[in-house]
This record gives C-alpha cells, structure tokens and sequence, in this order.
C-alpha cells in the first residue's frame, strides 16, 4: 500500500495557499480547517519537507488541548534553548529577547486548535507582536475542524489578523478511482460503479476514512472478483460496528 498522500485537487489547492503564505506573503496568522480526515495533517507533513530549513523553524503541536499559556512559552523557549524561569512573565521576555537574535522564522503550527483555550491564543498572540521593531520572527499556523473558524470570528481582533483562511474538503467523486489505484496497485477496479458511489457517499470524500473503509471492503471480498453494491455495503456497515 502507498502510504504518500495522494495529491487531489484540493489538497494541491491549500498546501499551495498555505506556502505561498508563509514563504512569499509574509503573512504571520494562517488558518487550515477541514473535517476529520480531509488531510489535514498530511497537508502540514508535505509542507515542512517542502519548506527551507535555512529560513524556517517548525514547531508542531498535535494535541492543542493539552497547550496553556504557560506551557506553549515553555514549549517554544526550550526549542530556542531560553532558561526557563518559575516565573512566567520573566520566562516570556527572556524568549521574545532569544526571538529577536533568531536568523530563522519561527513557525508555530497548532493542530487540533479548535481545543485552545482564550488565554493560549492571546498568549500566541504575544509571541507573534513582540518584535515589532525588529520584524516579526513569528508565525501562527491553526489547524481544526471547520468549527473553528466560528470560534475565531468570537475573537474579532484576532479574526482581522488572519489573512489566509483556507478549507479542505476532500476528494471529488471523480478522484475517487485514481485515489485508490495510488494507494492500492492493483486492487483498483474492482468496484462496481454503484459500490464506488456507495464508498465515496460514506466516506464523504474523506480520503482518511475512505482508505480504512476500502481496506475493510478488500478484507471481506478476498483477493479477485468484482466487488458488488452489497458487499461494499455490507463491509463498510461492519467497519462502522468494530
């Protein structure tokens, strides 16, 4: 199985807004939301290989739940090797003076970040306004589901600073064949026209659940034939139960 994501149009489509964003626009807030298993994830993964080391620094995090105020400055000093302090604020000027003497941008990517509490996102904020003077050394990218996008508009402040605001959304129908036939050689086909419409109504076009409901599919209907509506029915039905 190919497990290097398949490059459908809207996937091609952001990856490239989002460079273009953070490499030629200078834009410091960038915002990514899509449902779960649009490609999200696999979006930021392909972006960091593509970016130039000499100019960027990536700091992910996946689980933005987790990231308060605090921690994100703790998080973010120990990256730039800051003394950390017991006391916040004496920790957070020591990094916004360890930014100001960086050759490289900072880009802080927040995954889940429809989790992150006011207080982060103001602390982020921060971070990103206070080097004004010298240019800013960084960037904010948020990621989530498209909820987010409501939970930002509640910031008005914050919402005007974010110049970039793209959505995923996924495969189209017709992207469905060739999705399968890159990640699955061999394999591709075999679905009668009603199955392939019935895996891709399922999946929603969310090449994250279509790869686990198609593996489902193929487990179920061994390794040869043409696979019928009710079979793919039928698999995906007990996927959903496991």
């Amino acid at each position: 199985m190919n497990r290097s994501p398949f490059p459908f149009q809207d996937f091609v489509r952001a990856k490239h807004s989002l460079r273009s964003a953070l490499c030629q626009d200078d834009e410091t807030w960038v915002l990514l939301t899509g449902d779960t298993g649009t490609g999200k994830t696999a979006l930021l993964r392909e972006l960091k290989a593509e970016l130039d080391r000499a100019r960027f620094r990536v700091l992910y995090f996946s689980q933005a739940r987790r990231l308060g105020p605090a921690g994100l400055v703790k998080v973010v000093g120990e990256s730039l090797r800051v003394r950390t302090s017991m006391c916040h604020s004496v920790t957070l000027d020591r990094l916004v003076r360890a930014l100001a003497g960086e050759t490289q941008q900072l880009l802080l990517w927040l995954d889940e970040a429809h989790e992150l509490s006011r207080e982060t996102l103001g602390e982020a904020r921060a971070l990103v306004e206070s080097g004004l003077e010298e240019g800013r050394r960084v960037k904010i990218v948020l990621v989530g589901l498209p909820r987010l996008r409501a939970e930002l508009q509640a910031h008005a402040s914050l919402w005007r600073r974010i110049g970039v605001r793209e959505e995923i959304s996924g495969l189209v129908f017709d992207e469905l064949e060739p999705f399968l036939a890159h990640h699955f050689a061999g394999h591709e086909k075999r679905l009668s026209e009603p199955g392939l419409s019935a895996l891709f109504e399922r999946a929603k076009g969310a090449p994250g659940l279509v790869l686990p409901m198609y593996r489902a599919i193929l487990a179920q209907a061994g390794t040869k034939g043409r696979i019928e509506l009710e079979a793919v029915t039928d698999a995906i039905d007990r996927w959903d139960l496991a």
